[in-house]
């Protein structure tokens, strides 16, 4: 089977990797040319949970039409790059295409689905993380439950579902499959929108942030928001009736690793709050639930994302005072 995964950073690195260790024929596209110099001339390794370090050789390249049509193409990119990630896949998506996101927050499936149709997008959710130690490196820490999970985006199981569902399987994957993907795509949702955003703000992981009672509190409200909102659309499933003790234990499983919202901000780059916590304010103000502490951790995450913008301008504006 055919895999093009877009955006070659932790998650596409970690299932590009697996993947390939399991006989896919898979193809890595990133837009970061270094990146793609870099595992083209010396491979990808994966640091797996057992402590053993894995290299593959996989393909790698910056312009998806010189891939041709896959049989699955997969995103892996931050909800903020979707609709430019799937307009420019459309050269590896043909008649039979299945286009699979795996990507945190809401919006992603809707905006997939815009482009290229609903019939043929797949909705993924994984419970398992890695955080990056170099370009080509990523430390794979494995996670709480399968490997993936995956649905139809309309509950619709067609021909391309079974036939990814199969091969995944037999290949000895860890891949579960639902008829209706957004009980798990909102049961994850409890742990991304009660933690990451806490992460990012405190620089706290998670074994650390558990034990810290102010913290702990935060995060139980925030979920605590969610499954009203959820309730109130409609969806239901036994998380939601203790939502933040399986947050909190959600993020304990991830013990000393940086949460992705936490690299972001480390790293000065634009965070997936707008997937997250403040999709929840906007559905919490159109059902007229409240949401204060949603609310205030936008805010201030998007705060946070401004100081890295301004901090970046400075050191562009004084490196090419340097220069002149």
């Amino acid at each position: 089977m055919r895999v093009g995964i877009v955006g070659a950073g932790v998650l596409g690195s970690i299932f590009g990797s697996l993947l390939s260790q399991k006989g896919f024929d898979v193809t890595l596209v990133e837009v970061l040319e270094e990146r793609v110099r870099l595992i083209e001339r010396e491979g990808l390794w994966l640091q797996m949970p057992d402590g053993s370090r894995v290299h593959t050789r996989v393909a790698i390249t910056s312009d998806p039409a010189r891939v041709g049509v896959q049989d699955v193409v997969m995103v892996c990119v931050k909800g903020y790059h979707t609709a430019s990630a799937i307009r420019g896949a459309l050269p590896m998506v043909g008649p039979d295409t299945v286009v699979l996101s795996v990507q945190n927050g809401l919006g992603n499936l809707e905006t997939i689905a815009g482009v290229v149709g609903p019939d043929r997008v797949v909705g993924g959710i994984t419970a398992h993380s890695g955080m990056p130690v170099g370009m080509n490196e990523v430390r794979y820490v494995g996670g709480l439950g399968p490997l993936l999970v995956i649905g139809p985006y309309d509950g619709v199981r067609r021909p391309g579902f079974e036939r990814l569902v199969e091969a995944l399987r037999k290949a000895g994957l860890d891949v579960h499959d639902v008829d209706d993907i957004n009980p798990v795509i909102w049961k994850k949702l409890i742990a991304n929108v009660a933690t990451n955003c806490v992460a990012a703000l405190t620089g706290l992981r998670g074994g650390e942030a558990v034990k810290h009672e102010p913290t702990v509190n935060l995060i139980r409200a925030l979920a605590g928001e969610l499954a009203q909102v959820a309730r109130a659309k409609g969806i239901d499933f036994p998380e939601l009736e203790n939502p933040g003790e399986f947050a909190l234990k959600a993020f304990a499983g991830t013990k000393d690793n940086k949460v992705s919202m936490l690299q972001d901000v480390e790293a000065g780059r634009p965070t997936e709050i707008g997937n997250l916590n403040e999709v929840i304010v906007r559905e919490g103000q159109r059902l007229g639930i409240p949401t204060p502490y949603n609310q205030a951790v936008t805010w201030l995450v998007r705060g946070v994302e401004e100081r890295n913008r301004l901090r970046m301008e400075r050191m562009e504006t004084e490196g090419a005072a340097r220069k002149a």
